[in-house]
């Protein structure tokens, strides 16, 4: 798990460097490349799975930047 989350990082490091342009048309490819092929009701899966993915982290980012701050001050 080691290295996968070094790469998840070096990613995570790269798209804070796109301009919000740079990263929505990512995003949009990204969402175009997936969907090829698939079912509507399979794009719904995969596409409700990631939703949920991302919003746990969110949800994990907003805590942990919320504990910091209180931490610092």
């Amino acid at each position: 798990m080691g290295n996968n989350n070094e790469e998840i990082k070096n990613y995570a490091s790269f798209l804070n460097t796109l301009s919000p342009n740079e990263l929505g048309i990512i995003a949009s490819l990204a969402g175009l490349y997936l969907s090829q092929g698939l079912t509507s009701n399979q794009q719904n899966a995969i596409g409700n799975f990631l939703e949920a993915i991302g919003q746990i982290i969110q949800c994990i980012g907003a805590q942990t930047q919320y504990l910091e701050e209180k931490n610092n001050n």
